[in-house]
């Protein structure tokens, strides 16, 4: 795989010719251009949405999902050195985060999770992060928060070609290629990546082997935690004109990892788990008309095999069709009506033929936007999903955004929202063996929230202050526990997760120096109702992080603190302690003409913290990062 994506790279570069010598980056976003996805933002005005940009990820191109969140946002990852990394919005569980790519949600069906470890940020143009509950818009699953993954229509005249690597500590290995060619109305885009990580890290082990004769730590090396990671994602698209396009992605991952021991069991053979996906979504666009309409489809099978074990192989094809249609009857008002249609085939060796063969899924939706006074927008979004055999709720939400001030420098919004969110149960929940549950309810979330935004600009330096209070209640928990045989999957929490969040960023330039700072704080009481009403397991009550960059001609200095918070990581009370890691980059950037080279060194967790992220679990110390990326481009 490394050597096709570096062929792919040389034999792009051998058709790029000398250009008009103003640069242009490939990572270049362009606000104008056309996206696979663009509603949520318009229908939902005041909602809680963030974005990590091209720029950001730029910097770190080796970086998966995980990584990028754990560094650039304050949202809980849950995860170890080598497996599953889940993410959980706002003291929510893995399966109520979706993640979105087009009019796909990339979720696993049995699972109901996505591991956002190998999902290289590499592959798009930015990510979004929504946070609250959002099914009337993303539908089920979508009740901690949302990930948006970017593609940006950049309809390229020329060709434009990117080729990175990176190299760092514990055998760490990233090579990755973009190829884009177009004329303006036609582009393909190409992007291949491969990735390793061999995780040979040392670490103080206090639950070695002999521990109950020396209780004092061993210095130890990790072994059984390797990653492979690799892929292709390709689009091509089609614009007729401004008003009308096509546009297509096809993606294929084949990830790969040995399942990471615990502290206890290291040093012992260890199991492996490996995943293919591929990912297909196809959507026709036209504008021309005063009804606007969307046809999308889209098909995607999952595979996992756990140890090499053939007869253990799980499997799940689905074909997704979707068609939406708009109306503006006025210039302050639009309605937006569609359907989404799901077939699913699961094959599992643990589900039973004569209880799951396929299921349908087919969603209702409607939005309408107006504003019934000046300065406020408002969105109300109706959504009713139809299960084979399975009752799902109704599910509405109005989001409203009111400019308080508007000035030449200031300007302050109020927002607020009230939503109904859901989550049917996976697949495993519901025919797992004996311990699925297929009378299980749908869980059923009530989400209020509210907050102002302030902006303030003078000449080139501008500030933003943000402030989100929220208050979710989730009915019908899922979650497996002891039953009568074996562990079940049971309907047994009322769950109450409420909070603020604070986020403070300030972009200040001065003569040839630009910086831009920020921090991110959250506060998020979380806690099972009918229990005993302490904080959710690996739900910290305290996040938050801090940045900064300095940028001054073509270089730049970047640091990183991460705060997370105290957690519980079982029933019994174990806690888990805080920890505050912090990491440094520098960049440089050589120019010339129309292509350019950047130089990126990283150290991750500069002040070498000893930390766990999951129970019993090591994380490694002190890395190093280089990271070299050519861009090459002729454009027209």
């Amino acid at each position: 795989m490394r050597l096709l994506i570096v062929i792919i790279g040389l034999f792009s570069s051998l058709m790029l010719r000398a250009g008009n010598p103003e640069p242009l980056v490939i990572d270049t976003i362009h606000l104008e251009g056309v996206t696979l996805m663009s509603d949520y933002r318009k229908f939902q005005p005041g909602a809680k949405i963030d974005r990590l940009s091209s720029e950001q990820l730029q910097l770190m191109p080796e970086a998966s999902l995980e990584q990028a969140l754990m560094r650039l946002s304050p949202i809980y990852v849950k995860g170890n050195a080598g497996g599953l990394s889940t993410i959980r919005f706002r003291g929510t569980s893995a399966n109520h985060t979706a993640i979105r790519l087009g009019g796909l949600n990339i979720n696993s069906l049995t699972l109901g999770h996505a591991n956002a470890s190998s999902i290289p940020t590499y592959l798009f143009d930015g990510i979004n992060l929504q946070y609250g509950g959002s099914s009337a818009i993303n539908g089920s699953g979508s009740i901690g928060g949302t990930v948006y993954l970017e593609q940006q229509s950049k309809w390229t005249k020329g060709q434009q070609i990117n080729v990175s690597t990176t190299r760092g500590s514990f055998g760490e290995q990233f090579y990755g290629t973009k190829f884009y060619i177009g004329n303006g109305h036609w582009e393909s885009v190409t992007k291949a990546y491969w990735f390793q990580k061999d995780n040979d890290f040392y670490f103080n082990n206090p639950f070695h082997e002999n521990y109950y004769t020396n209780p004092q730590p061993v210095r130890e090396k990790q072994s059984g935690a390797a990653i492979k990671n690799k892929g292709v994602l390709q689009q091509v698209n089609y614009r007729f004109d401004s008003a009308a396009n096509i546009q297509s992605t096809f993606w294929y991952e084949d990830s790969w990892h040995e399942v990471q021991p615990n502290m206890q069991s290291n040093n012992q053979p260890t199991p492996e788990l490996r995943n293919k996906n591929f990912r297909s979504w196809l959507a026709y666009e036209n504008r021309k008309n005063p009804v606007a309409y969307k046809l999308g489809a889209g098909y995607v099978h999952d595979e996992q095999l756990y140890n090499r074990n053939e007869a253990q192989l799980i499997v799940t094809d689905r074909l997704v069709t979707e068609a939406s249609a708009g109306y503006q009857p006025a210039s302050n008002q639009e309605i937006k009506a569609g359907v989404l249609y799901k077939h699913i085939v699961p094959e599992v060796y643990a589900y039973s033929k004569a209880v799951i063969d396929y299921e349908q899924q087919l969603d209702l939706y409607l939005s309408y936007l107006f504003q019934p006074v000046e300065r406020l927008k408002a969105t109300v979004n109706v959504r009713q999903m139809l299960v084979t055999n399975f009752e799902a709720p109704f599910t509405p939400a109005l989001v409203m955004e009111y400019q308080v001030l508007k000035l030449s420098e200031q300007q302050l919004s109020l927002t607020s929202g009230f939503s109904r969110s859901f989550r049917i149960p996976t697949f495993n929940d519901r025919y797992w063996g004996v311990q699925g549950n297929p009378n299980l309810k749908a869980e059923d979330g009530l989400n209020a929230e509210g907050g102002f935004l302030y902006l303030y600009q003078k000449t080139q330096n501008h500030y933003k202050a943000k402030v989100n209070f929220f208050y979710m209640d989730v009915n019908n928990w899922i979650q497996w526990s002891p039953g009568s045989i074996d562990w079940e999957a049971q309907n047994i929490d009322r769950v109450i997760s409420k909070g603020i969040e604070v986020q403070l960023q300030a972009y200040i330039s001065a003569g040839n120096i630009d910086t831009e700072w920020g921090t991110n704080y959250s506060l998020n009481p979380v806690n099972d109702k009918e229990g005993e009403q302490q904080q959710l397991i690996y739900a910290p009550r305290h996040t938050g992080n801090a940045y900064g960059n300095l940028k001054w001609g073509s270089g730049g200095l970047g640091f990183e603190g991460i705060y997370t918070g105290e957690r519980l990581h079982n029933k019994v009370g174990d806690k888990l302690p805080a920890h505050f890691l912090t990491n440094l980059s520098a960049w440089y950037r050589f120019k010339y003409g129309q292509q350019s080279l950047r130089l990126t060194a990283q150290v991750l967790n500069l002040l070498d913290k000893d930390y766990q992220n999951e129970g019993y679990y090591a994380m490694p110390g002190r890395s190093f990062k280089l990271s070299i990326s050519i861009d090459l481009n002729n454009n027209h």
